[in-house]
């Protein structure tokens, strides 16, 4: 699919939540909204689009070029494993290594981390354990990974929808049955709403795009309603009619469906977000700010300031502006890490998906046919 520049600022602005949520105290009235969930519902409805999406793309030319489903499997996985594997067991190991100072029990729950099992760690603990603990997303956006490809490729494209429509199924019972099993929310099978209703906009896109407009009226529809409810729960804080995830889940799909309609277009709205340099390149660098961010602050601990920022400034000075020195040493610190991370490490292996293109066979039996058509 084409690249969408506008879905790199939904990546920012979904990773700017998740920062807001862990580095603002929960005190503080910018947090009374629950930004970190709301940032992860995000990530996994653009998941559930992006992947899925390519998955029926390359199921469609498959089944067209009598291509085997085996390599795109193949192709799927490597391509998997060159964006996501390198910085994260590159920063688990780096944790295991100086676990004495994380204070984090990574080493005893190394084997959870290492096998993107963490959701249930944290389900069988029942908490949450320090600068490790955002882990839990990336657990559960793997394992969605390792089931998702082999239903789309090995399933008739006539069932496709109603596969869909049980997943989102599975994903609001899932949340009604466990609300009150507390950190039931990291687990997979509670997620699969905001996964399936990325893949019902990228299933309307592929197979059925003539009706794109008309959903969009749907969803705009839901997400008002979705909107109103989440704003009811805010204020009484408490359980909605609807869970809180398929809330954020409906909201963020009429988000996206508006961006792939306007994207080209003058139409487009918020275009000072939507098309801002800043957020763009920061949803570029995105998985490194989520991986990174929880770590930053619990390492370094003020070090920088302490040593020196302090000394420059009258102590009145830096005990009154302490905390946003600490917020700026920390952003600074981030967004510097993360894109020094995305230049040497994430895009040297991103080069290596050319070898592992989907459409590899494709393009040598589109050749053999030309060659053949021009003997004709």
């Amino acid at each position: 699919m084409k690249y969408i520049k506008q879905l790199d600022s939904l990546r920012a602005i979904a990773v700017i939540l998740v920062i807001i949520s862990h580095w603002i105290p929960t005190t503080n009235l910018i947090n009374r909204i629950p930004n970190g969930a709301i940032g992860v519902d995000i990530f996994f409805v653009l998941s559930g689009f992006l992947i899925s999406k390519i998955l029926f793309d390359n199921k469609n030319r498959a089944e067209e070029l009598n291509i085997s489903k085996s390599s795109l499997i193949k192709n799927f996985y490597v391509r998997r494993t060159l964006r996501i594997f390198p910085i994260y067991y590159l920063t688990i190991f780096i944790l295991l290594l100086f676990s004495k100072y994380t204070g984090t029990n990574i080493q005893s729950a190394f084997v959870y981390f290492v096998t993107y099992t963490s959701n249930f760690y944290f389900f069988n603990i029942q908490g949450w354990d320090g600068m490790v603990s955002h882990l839990w997303s990336l657990a559960v956006e793997e394992q969605f990974y390792l089931i998702w490809p082999w239903i789309i490729l090995f399933s008739n494209k006539k069932y496709f929808l109603h596969i869909i429509s049980i997943f989102i199924f599975i994903g609001v019972l899932s949340q009604y049955l466990m609300s009150g099993i507390k950190m039931s929310s990291v687990l997979t099978f509670t997620c699969f709403d905001a996964f399936g209703l990325g893949a019902i906009l990228a299933w309307i896109i592929t197979y059925a795009n003539e009706k794109l407009n008309k959903f969009y009226t749907i969803i705009s529809v839901a997400s008002a309603i979705s909107f109103f409810l989440f704003i009811l729960g805010i204020i009484q804080n408490k359980w909605t009619i609807i869970p809180f995830r398929t809330l954020v889940s409906v909201i963020t799909l009429w988000i996206i469906t508006y961006i792939i309609i306007n994207r080209d277009t003058k139409s487009l709205k918020f275009k000072f977000i939507l098309n801002n340099r800043v957020l763009i390149f920061l949803g570029k660098i995105s998985y490194g700010l989520y991986l990174y961010h929880n770590i930053i602050p619990g390492t370094l601990n003020s070090k920088i300031i302490n040593i020196y920022i302090n000394p420059l400034l009258p102590d009145i000075l830096y005990k009154k502006y302490w905390g946003q020195l600490y917020l700026l040493e920390n952003t600074i610190l981030l967004v510097t890490i993360s894109w020094l991370s995305f230049i040497f490490i994430e895009k040297r292996f991103l080069s290596l998906k050319k070898h592992f293109e989907y459409q590899e066979e494709n393009s040598v039996q589109q050749k053999y046919l030309q060659k053949q058509g021009s003997t004709l």
